[in-house]
Protein backbone atom coordinates (compact mmCIF):
# COMPACT_ATOMS: atom_id res chain seq x y z
CA UNK A 1 0.00 0.00 0.00
CA UNK A 2 1.42 3.17 -1.12
CA UNK A 3 2.32 6.13 1.92
CA UNK A 4 4.28 8.23 0.25
CA UNK A 5 3.62 10.80 -2.54
CA UNK A 6 6.08 13.50 -4.61
CA UNK A 7 5.22 16.57 -6.13
CA UNK A 8 7.13 19.03 -7.75
CA UNK A 9 8.62 20.29 -5.32
CA UNK A 10 7.02 18.24 -1.43
CA UNK A 11 6.79 14.99 -0.46
CA UNK A 12 3.50 13.95 1.57
CA UNK A 13 3.23 10.87 3.74
CA UNK A 14 0.92 9.68 6.53
CA UNK A 15 1.63 11.03 9.95
CA UNK A 16 3.56 8.83 11.86
CA UNK A 17 5.28 9.41 15.77
CA UNK A 18 7.86 10.53 14.85
CA UNK A 19 6.64 13.89 13.24
CA UNK A 20 5.45 14.62 16.48
CA UNK A 21 8.37 16.92 17.39
CA UNK A 22 8.27 18.63 13.90
CA UNK A 23 4.76 19.34 13.94
CA UNK A 24 4.89 20.93 18.07
CA UNK A 25 7.73 22.90 17.27
CA UNK A 26 5.34 24.32 14.10
CA UNK A 27 2.24 24.65 15.89
CA UNK A 28 3.66 26.22 19.59
CA UNK A 29 4.80 29.12 17.52
CA UNK A 30 2.24 32.59 17.04
CA UNK A 31 3.11 33.29 13.69
CA UNK A 32 2.21 29.57 12.33
CA UNK A 33 -1.00 29.61 14.21
CA UNK A 34 -1.93 33.60 13.64
CA UNK A 35 -5.02 32.64 11.38
CA UNK A 36 -5.73 29.50 12.81
CA UNK A 37 -8.39 28.90 15.37
CA UNK A 38 -6.49 26.83 18.03
CA UNK A 39 -2.86 27.36 19.04
CA UNK A 40 0.24 28.49 19.64
CA UNK A 41 -0.35 24.84 21.28
CA UNK A 42 1.49 23.62 23.95
CA UNK A 43 3.93 20.11 22.37
CA UNK A 44 1.40 18.14 25.19
CA UNK A 45 -1.71 19.60 23.47
CA UNK A 46 -0.18 18.66 20.10
CA UNK A 47 0.23 15.19 21.21
CA UNK A 48 -2.57 14.56 22.41
CA UNK A 49 -4.68 15.95 19.41
CA UNK A 50 -2.85 14.11 16.89
CA UNK A 51 -2.10 10.15 18.71
CA UNK A 52 -5.17 8.50 17.70
CA UNK A 53 -5.12 10.12 14.22
CA UNK A 54 -1.63 8.45 14.26
CA UNK A 55 -2.54 5.01 15.98
CA UNK A 56 -6.08 4.96 13.58
CA UNK A 57 -3.74 5.25 10.37
CA UNK A 58 -1.34 2.83 11.65
CA UNK A 59 -4.08 0.16 12.62
CA UNK A 60 -5.93 0.88 9.08
CA UNK A 61 -2.43 0.64 6.70
CA UNK A 62 -1.85 -2.45 8.65
CA UNK A 63 -4.60 -3.96 7.55
CA UNK A 64 -4.30 -2.38 3.90
CA UNK A 65 -6.73 0.04 4.44
CA UNK A 66 -7.26 3.99 3.09
CA UNK A 67 -7.16 5.57 6.40
CA UNK A 68 -10.77 7.07 7.23
CA UNK A 69 -8.95 10.63 8.81
CA UNK A 70 -5.85 10.98 6.77
CA UNK A 71 -3.23 12.93 7.86
CA UNK A 72 -0.19 14.22 6.22
CA UNK A 73 3.15 15.68 6.62
CA UNK A 74 4.70 17.85 3.84
CA UNK A 75 8.29 17.69 3.77
CA UNK A 76 10.60 19.71 0.96
CA UNK A 77 11.54 16.56 -2.11
CA UNK A 78 14.57 17.50 -2.24
CA UNK A 79 15.97 17.75 1.09
CA UNK A 80 13.15 15.93 3.21
CA UNK A 81 13.09 18.96 5.87
CA UNK A 82 9.41 19.53 7.11
CA UNK A 83 7.70 22.03 6.04
CA UNK A 84 3.76 21.41 6.82
CA UNK A 85 0.76 19.54 7.24
CA UNK A 86 -2.17 18.54 5.38
CA UNK A 87 -5.38 16.36 5.81
CA UNK A 88 -9.21 15.48 4.81
CA UNK A 89 -11.16 14.87 7.78
CA UNK A 90 -15.01 13.29 7.38
CA UNK A 91 -17.91 15.57 8.07
CA UNK A 92 -20.03 14.69 10.53
CA UNK A 93 -23.02 12.55 9.02
CA UNK A 94 -22.30 13.56 5.54
CA UNK A 95 -20.52 10.48 4.17
CA UNK A 96 -18.44 11.39 1.06
CA UNK A 97 -17.61 14.74 1.96
CA UNK A 98 -14.68 15.89 3.45
CA UNK A 99 -12.93 19.30 5.39
CA UNK A 100 -9.46 19.80 4.03
CA UNK A 101 -6.81 21.86 6.01
CA UNK A 102 -3.24 22.53 5.37
CA UNK A 103 -0.52 24.73 7.65
CA UNK A 104 2.48 25.62 6.26
CA UNK A 105 6.07 26.04 8.79
CA UNK A 106 7.53 29.26 9.02
CA UNK A 107 10.61 29.71 6.25
CA UNK A 108 7.96 27.92 3.61
CA UNK A 109 5.67 30.36 2.92
CA UNK A 110 4.99 31.87 -0.49
CA UNK A 111 7.18 28.93 -2.07
CA UNK A 112 4.13 27.36 -3.82
CA UNK A 113 4.06 24.44 -0.84
CA UNK A 114 0.59 25.32 -0.27
CA UNK A 115 -0.88 25.02 -3.48
CA UNK A 116 0.46 21.66 -4.33
CA UNK A 117 -0.50 20.41 -0.97
CA UNK A 118 -3.81 21.21 -1.38
CA UNK A 119 -3.16 19.74 -4.91
CA UNK A 120 -2.75 16.66 -3.38
CA UNK A 121 -5.43 16.53 -1.51
CA UNK A 122 -7.82 16.96 -3.85
CA UNK A 123 -6.01 13.98 -6.11
CA UNK A 124 -6.07 12.09 -2.92
CA UNK A 125 -9.82 12.39 -1.49
CA UNK A 126 -11.23 12.22 -5.51
CA UNK A 127 -9.28 9.24 -6.55
CA UNK A 128 -8.34 7.14 -2.96
CA UNK A 129 -11.75 7.42 -1.10
CA UNK A 130 -15.54 8.13 -1.44
CA UNK A 131 -15.74 11.96 -2.16
CA UNK A 132 -17.97 13.34 -3.73
CA UNK A 133 -17.34 16.98 -1.65
CA UNK A 134 -14.37 19.02 -0.63
CA UNK A 135 -14.81 22.20 2.12
CA UNK A 136 -12.22 24.32 3.01
CA UNK A 137 -12.49 27.33 5.51
CA UNK A 138 -9.87 29.80 6.38
CA UNK A 139 -10.28 33.57 8.56
CA UNK A 140 -10.69 36.10 5.75
CA UNK A 141 -7.56 38.12 6.66
CA UNK A 142 -5.86 34.74 5.84
CA UNK A 143 -6.00 36.01 1.75
CA UNK A 144 -2.88 33.21 0.87
CA UNK A 145 -4.96 30.20 2.37
CA UNK A 146 -8.12 31.37 0.60
CA UNK A 147 -6.16 32.09 -2.92
CA UNK A 148 -4.60 28.69 -2.78
CA UNK A 149 -8.57 27.26 -3.02
CA UNK A 150 -9.64 28.88 -5.69
CA UNK A 151 -6.34 28.50 -7.36
CA UNK A 152 -7.08 24.94 -7.06
CA UNK A 153 -10.78 25.13 -8.40
CA UNK A 154 -12.75 25.56 -5.03
CA UNK A 155 -15.59 28.02 -5.68
CA UNK A 156 -16.72 30.85 -3.02
CA UNK A 157 -19.41 29.98 -0.81
CA UNK A 158 -20.28 32.44 1.48
CA UNK A 159 -18.75 34.64 4.79
CA UNK A 160 -19.22 34.41 8.07
CA UNK A 161 -19.16 37.28 10.44
CA UNK A 162 -16.99 36.74 13.78
CA UNK A 163 -17.00 33.14 13.48
CA UNK A 164 -14.40 32.60 15.86
CA UNK A 165 -12.54 34.90 18.83
CA UNK A 166 -9.13 34.28 18.71
CA UNK A 167 -5.91 36.52 20.06
CA UNK A 168 -7.95 39.33 21.32
CA UNK A 169 -10.59 39.71 18.41
CA UNK A 170 -12.73 38.24 16.22
CA UNK A 171 -12.88 36.75 12.78
CA UNK A 172 -15.05 36.00 9.60
CA UNK A 173 -14.77 32.92 8.50
CA UNK A 174 -15.10 32.59 4.47
CA UNK A 175 -16.04 28.82 3.29
CA UNK A 176 -15.39 27.18 0.25
CA UNK A 177 -16.69 24.10 -1.80
CA UNK A 178 -15.45 21.58 -4.38
CA UNK A 179 -17.73 19.33 -6.08
CA UNK A 180 -15.88 16.39 -8.19
CA UNK A 181 -18.66 16.46 -10.43
CA UNK A 182 -17.58 19.95 -11.25
CA UNK A 183 -14.26 19.05 -12.26
CA UNK A 184 -13.12 18.85 -15.84
CA UNK A 185 -11.58 15.48 -15.98
CA UNK A 186 -8.51 16.19 -17.60
CA UNK A 187 -7.71 18.09 -14.31
CA UNK A 188 -7.95 14.96 -12.36
CA UNK A 189 -6.22 12.97 -15.08
CA UNK A 190 -3.19 15.95 -14.62
CA UNK A 191 -3.46 15.12 -10.42
CA UNK A 192 -3.14 11.59 -11.34
CA UNK A 193 -0.26 11.76 -13.50
CA UNK A 194 1.54 14.28 -11.16
CA UNK A 195 0.85 11.66 -7.46
CA UNK A 196 0.97 8.79 -9.47
CA UNK A 197 4.49 9.04 -11.00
Amino acid sequence: MKTQWHGNRIKTEYIRASDLDDICGMLEKESVCRWLFFGPNTPATTRAYFTPFIESIARDISREKVPGSPVFTIRAKDTEKFCGQCAILPVEYCPGAYQIGYQIDDGFTGMGLGTEACEFLIYYAFTLTDAYRLNGDSAYENTASWKIMEKCGFLFEGRRSKYWYARGRYHDQVLYGLLKENLDSSYIDGLVRKWES
